[in-house]
């Protein structure tokens, strides 16, 4: 009985793993093709240039998200590497099936992640990253 589970749990992790190396290739694909766009606009006229630097910013912090996306992503590869994956690093109860397979990347269940958002939003310590759970 006990190998049937340690099957179902591999399978389990593999169909994640699968999850978060496609978000992990969305997420770098995506990358280049923002600066490549800005790129291939060459010289422009001076009028113009407001509306390409607000176009650069938006970019820049598509991909300051993007990055820190990869890095949840990258930790949730480690943890189910380390067989830690699908417990919350708060409580360390199970992270439910919905929410990992809505969010494979989750670090934490939803009322845990809700206190640290909370937290996060009045200013106490937790960390800048946890918006990008939820």
């Amino acid at each position: 009985m006990k190998k049937v589970q340690e099957r179902q749990d591999d399978r389990r992790d593999e169909s994640y793993r699968r999850l978060l190396l496609d978000r992990r290739a969305e997420v770098l694909s995506s990358l280049g093709v923002k600066f490549d766009t800005l790129a291939a606009m060459g010289r422009v006229a001076e009028e113009d240039q407001a509306q390409i630097y607000h176009d650069e910013f938006i970019s820049l912090s598509l991909n300051t998200l993007d990055y820190q996306q990869l890095g949840l992503i990258d930790e949730a590869l480690d943890r189910i590497s380390g067989g830690e994956y699908g417990l919350c690093l708060a409580c360390g109860e199970p992270i439910p099936r919905k929410r990992l397979q809505a969010v494979p990347w989750a670090r934490y269940c939803v009322p845990c992640q809700e206190r640290e958002n909370l937290a996060a939003l009045n200013g106490e310590a937790g960390s800048p990253e946890l918006a990008a759970d939820l």
